[in-house]
């Protein structure tokens, strides 16, 4: 709920014309950042599985979040976030934010693709959420140290938010599960890293919620 209003406030602050949403889900953060966005603009957010996708197609219709409304407009985009952002990027579509929420395992091909595909428009920015990962990430080198190497971390995916195979219960045990959560906080911590040795981008990691960067174009 007070990221979702974080969310609104910084829409509203920067005013963006184009934004693109990679991890829709339900469809709440989508529906936070388009109250604050102004009339006419254009909200992207992708999602590839497909039970929530038309969950959030339903909400998104329901409260009039389209074209001739008198708010923002909702795209949503079904599939996998590399088939979209590849789709975007022929659009020569430039983003004024990019909220980037989508498997955490594919955090660092998402954002070296829209880094080195210039799809970020002058003074835009992305903002990476679950950069802290339950803690996880602030320990990872210290845990690193301890077992000498972080190959246990490759040994579970994390390629994929939802499996639509998986029943939600199944999906909450394997979310749940210390192995997993290790993994994911150690490709959040290597995803970290690599935003910051980036010489294209310059981040600030905020400690707030489960952890968020704002990345920006260096000038």
């Amino acid at each position: 709920m007070v990221q979702g209003q974080f969310l609104q406030f910084l829409m509203k602050i920067t005013r963006p014309q184009h934004v693109l949403e990679l991890g829709c889900f339900m469809g709440y953060s989508a529906m936070a950042m388009a109250d604050g966005m102004p009339v006419g603009s254009t909200l992207y957010t992708c999602e590839i599985d497909s039970k929530a996708a038309e969950l959030s197609q339903e909400l998104f219709k329901e409260h009039g979040y389209h074209s001739s409304s008198n708010s923002a407009n909702i795209q949503l985009l079904k599939g996998p976030a590399m088939s979209s952002l590849q789709e975007l990027a022929k659009k020569n579509i430039k983003f004024d934010a990019i909220f980037l929420d989508a498997d955490k395992g594919g955090y660092i091909k998402y954002y070296d693709f829209i880094m080195d595909n210039d799809m970020l428009a002058e003074n835009g920015y992305i903002l990476a959420d679950n950069t802290l990962y339950y803690g996880l990430v602030l320990d990872a080198d210290k845990r690193h140290k301890a077992t000498g190497s972080t190959a246990a971390a490759s040994d579970v995916d994390t390629t994929a938010t939802t499996k639509p195979s998986l029943t939600l219960s199944q999906q909450s045990i394997k979310f749940n599960d210390p192995a997993y959560k290790q993994a994911v906080g150690d490709k959040i911590d290597k995803f970290n890293k690599h935003v910051v040795n980036d010489p294209r981008a310059t981040v600030v990691l905020l400690p707030a919620f489960d952890g968020l960067g704002i990345i920006m174009k260096k000038k």
